[in-house]
């Protein structure tokens, strides 16, 4: 179990109750821890002075109302129930974020002390507002927890929360942070360095509710107990509100959600099981209950009495003690008092001397102190332009980083796309040489092809002569064969069939022979008309038929190759055609694409206006930097109301220039408005709704110190206003300046302990601050003033609340203008750096001349692209041509084929006629024979 210890808030709270750098320190107070812990403390801490011990079990806070109280306890809330809606005060979402300023980063940190070791742990929370700038969205509150092991190299008095932190803890009343405060990120990555460089300090970071409920859990904070005390405080009452149940289900609910775990079904079941057993034993238990509460009131009148009677003796006893010691004292106080009267007596006397030696020490101090004052002036002036020349030279290398981030990407897209081109380009060389020897192979494998062809075709074309030549051979042997069999039979049957197949073969002759006349293969006009002549010349007509064949079958392959060849010429032409389109479409898009970004840069009102070019409305008409006049041609001159892109290109140097100081400028006035409007809002801030105008920083200071310390002050000014009469206020001012601008004690007996404090603190204001009481301050004018020393009027606001009201309606009106003079020029200063890198950007991609080497190179382009798409034009009616002739010659090829086959056809045809006529005869011989056989 861990008990509160020390509670650190640091730049965090309402406007009314604001925590700087504030630690509520409860250590050392309570009882001792049985079983301390090891413990290494740090390099430069003190040494510890017995056992340790536990923190204060209570502790009250008096504050004002509105002093800050609630606000602490829902600050302390909201590290151990994350949440919007676990904070203090009901279901209101957005309290936490008020109590962040825009330029916050605001920590709260809970230091824990184990009631048994003695062991510590630092459990804290961190907010502030992305982009510093105080909104109504809850997304833009930024807030992470975290928790460590204090030990050396971390602990709650060195937390990273600035940028430098005092090595040992600071004192009473002042913070140990130091230089500027840390953002989030910051305050993170010091943390996680402290954590990977000390080990044991168990550093964790949580940025989810859920996350950092269960990592408080593991470590032994129970957030269940906070969620009670919260519920408790909700309407900052009593605890007892808690327990104001109207039914027996409330309370039951309550008991329930205090003892269980909504997870843990079966201790609910126990619980309940137990809650009947108890209730089963009711009476027996409430007789117990009532025996042992009479016996205890008993006891306790015993008790109570013999406490009395000892506290009595003991009262009796310290007072004889008291009175005796003061007898005593008494006696020895006189004897010192006496002798410090006679050593006043030679201080005083001392005293006349050492204030002589002081003024001629305080005149030489006086000269010392100046001449100090000038040389620390003097090197803090050098200190701050060597800073600012730093600074100025960081700005510088962050602009440049920044346009070459904003570059970067352009340029990874143009060599992703160049590396992609000469891929494409690599790929299709690699490709053509790859496909260079197939196809020279498929052209020859084709001639080879048609080659073949042909000499299968005369190959087939003479087997199928032989067999012709064979078959009729070998059907003149089956005739006689047949002839030779019939005889073997019957004599008149052989006679009888022999007729009628002779009959039958000359009617067959007789219609082949008319037939082969009608062919016109025979001339029936000569009565000598022989068919084997007949088929000679027929023969003689198909070996000429096959020559003009072989003739016309070689011419066609030879169109036939001309026509692949033109076709292939015809191919080349036209992947040529294709590259040159596709480069000068390129050439095109590139030098459309820059042409469209320096018009579309040119076309920008700004470069007008910084330029004052005619047409642009407030702005002198000059000339472009290096633009020619009418007389020299008018050519370059640029266009009305802003510039072409040939002037952007010739004239971006200076333009980039222009906006570089235009930016410079904007910023150092940007900034000097700023600072003035942050002090404008702190004065008004001060003066809020109602009020006078605020004293120095210095004076403030002394009286916060004052008070810190118990000492009762207020400036100058305010007691002026509240304590004097307007009517004296000239008369004061007059004669005493120096206490109305300064502080006044008002409690006259603190007056030496407040010289004595301020003494101590060195506090080291940068103006003369005067302390006195407030009768110095009201005593009235001397009376020997020379008049040498006059008073400049101060502002009425001082001290007239009128005079602060007219001051504070002049403020928040300057304020309005000043701060839509910031918009207006923190708009402009956003565009023109945009606009400074959207120009570099472009000048990197675009160097000086780039616009006219792509319009040539379009041109070019454009102009290749022509010349190849003439010469693919005559590359297709090449071929064209060609294909016209293979086609013809393929025709004349196919015509003399049919003309061969027909004349084949013929002489087959006659030479199978004048066989059958040679048999005719020998038939007719045959036929006469039977005949006569017949007869016979």
């Amino acid at each position: 179990m861990y008990e509160l210890s020390r509670v650190r808030l640091y730049s965090i709270g309402p406007a009314g109750a604001r925590y700087a750098d504030t630690v509520l320190d409860l250590r050392g107070v309570g009882a001792t821890v049985p079983n301390p812990a090891p413990t290494q403390a740090e390099f430069f801490a003190d040494e510890p002075v017995g056992p340790p011990r536990r923190p204060a079990p209570a502790g009250v806070l008096f504050l004002e109302n509105g002093g800050g109280k609630s606000v602490l306890l829902k600050l302390i809330f909201s590290v151990m129930l994350p949440g919007h809606r676990n904070t203090l005060g009901g279901a209101s979402s957005g309290v936490l974020r008020k109590f962040l300023l825009a330029d916050d980063c605001g920590h709260v940190a809970l230091e824990w002390q184990h009631v048994q070791t003695g062991e510590c742990v630092v459990v804290g929370k961190v907010s502030e507002w992305r982009g510093r700038q105080v909104s109504g969205d809850p997304r833009k509150f930024a807030e992470a927890w975290y928790s460590f092991r204090p030990g050396p190299g971390l602990s709650l008095d060195n937390l990273p929360v600035a940028e430098a932190t005092s090595v040992r803890p600071p004192a009473e009343g002042q913070s140990g942070a130091r230089g500027r405060r840390r953002t989030m990120k910051g305050f993170r990555d010091a943390l996680t360095e402290a954590g990977r460089t000390y080990p044991h300090l168990e550093v964790h970071w949580e940025e989810i509710h859920e996350r950092w409920t269960e990592h408080l859990g593991d470590l032994g904070l129970d957030p269940e107990l906070f969620r009670y005390q919260r519920e408790m405080n909700a309407d900052e009452g009593e605890a007892a509100g808690l327990f104001a149940v109207k039914k027996d289900s409330d309370f039951t609910d309550l008991l329930l959600r205090a003892v269980t775990d909504t997870r843990d079904t079966d201790g609910l079941a126990d619980l309940v099981s137990g809650f009947g057993n108890k209730l089963g034993r009711r009476a027996e238990l409430i007789a117990e209950r009532d025996f042992t509460a009479g016996s205890v009131d008993l006891l306790g009148r015993i008790v109570e009495a013999a406490d009395t009677r000892t506290r009595a003796r003991e009262i009796h006893a310290a007072a004889e003690r008291r009175t005796r010691t003061l007898a005593r004292r008494l006696s020895a106080r006189g004897a010192q008092e006496r002798e410090r009267a006679a050593d006043l007596a030679h201080r005083v006397t001392a005293a006349a001397h050492a204030v002589t030696q002081a003024e001629t020490a305080r005149a030489h101090s006086a000269s010392v102190a100046a001449e100090l004052a000038y040389r620390h002036a003097s090197l803090a002036l050098a200190a701050a332009e060597k800073s600012a020349a730093a600074q100025k030279r960081e700005l510088a290398d962050a602009r440049t980083l920044h346009s070459a981030w904003q570059a970067a990407e352009s340029v990874l897209r143009h060599r992703a796309a160049a590396d992609r081109v000469a891929r494409v380009s690599a790929a299709i060389q690699e490709a053509e040489r790859d496909a260079a020897p197939a196809l020279a192979a498929r052209a020859k494998a084709a001639v080879d092809l048609v080659r073949a062809l042909h000499a299968a075709a005369r190959n087939a074309e003479n087997l199928a002569n032989e067999e012709e030549e064979r078959s009729a051979a070998l059907q003149e042997v089956g005739d006689g064969a047949y002839r030779d069999s019939t005889a073997a039979a019957t004599e008149a049957q052989r006679a009888r069939s022999e007729i009628g197949h002779l009959r039958q073969r000359l009617a067959e002759v007789e219609q082949e022979t008319a037939e082969a006349v009608r062919a016109g293969w025979l001339d029936d006009s000569a009565p000598d008309a022989d068919p084997a002549r007949a088929a000679l010349a027929a023969s003689d007509a198909e070996k000429t038929a096959v020559a003009a064949w072989d003739t016309a079958r070689e011419t066609a392959r030879r169109a036939t190759e001309h026509a692949r060849e033109a076709a292939a010429a015809e191919s080349r032409a036209e992947l040529t055609a294709a590259r040159a389109a596709d480069a000068a479409t390129a050439a095109e898009r590139a030098h459309e694409s820059e042409r469209r970004t320096a018009e579309g840069l040119a076309a920008e009102q700004r470069l007008a206006e910084l330029l004052s070019l005619p047409g642009v409305s407030g702005k002198r008409p000059t000339a472009v930097p290096g633009q020619r006049t009418d007389s020299d041609g008018g050519a370059g001159g640029p266009r009305e109301g802003g510039l072409s892109a040939e002037e952007l290109d010739r004239f971006a140097d200076e333009l980039r220039e222009l906006l570089d100081d235009a930016v410079s400028s904007a910023e150092r006035q940007l900034f000097e408005l700023r600072t003035a409007a942050a002090d404008d809002a702190r004065i008004l801030g001060a003066l809020g709704d109602g009020g006078l105008l605020p004293p120095g920083p210095d004076v403030l200071a002394t009286v916060e110190f004052l008070g810190e310390h118990g000492i009762p002050a207020l400036p100058g000014w305010r007691y002026l206003a509240q304590a004097v009469d307007p009517a004296d206020h000239a008369r004061v001012l007059a004669a005493r300046p120096e206490l109305v601008d300064g502080v006044v004690i008002t409690d006259p007996d603190s007056h030496v302990r407040a010289r004595e404090a301020l003494s101590d603190a060195a506090l080291l204001p940068r103006s003369a601050v005067a302390v006195g009481t407030a009768a110095a301050l009201l005593a009235p004018t001397p009376a020997s003033d020379s008049g040498d020393v006059f008073l400049v009027p101060p502002n009425p606001a001082m001290h007239d609340e009128h005079a602060a009201d007219e001051e504070r309606q002049a403020l928040r009106a300057r304020t309005a203008e000043r701060d839509e003079e910031i918009r207006a020029l923190a708009a402009r200063l956003g565009k023109d750096r945009e606009l400074a890198a959207r120009l570099a950007s472009w000048r990197t991609g675009c160097p000086a001349g780039r616009l006219a080497e792509l319009a040539a190179t379009a041109e070019q382009a454009r102009a290749f692209a022509e010349e190849t798409e003439a010469e693919l034009a005559e590359a297709r009616s090449l071929r064209a041509e060609a294909e016209e002739a293979a086609a013809e010659a393929v025709r004349v090829r196919d015509e003399r084929q049919e003309a061969a086959q027909k004349a084949r056809r013929a002489a087959d045809a006659l030479a199978g006629l004048a066989f059958r006529l040679r048999e005719r005869a020998g038939w007719q011989a045959k036929l006469r024979e039977l005949a006569d056989d017949a007869v016979e």
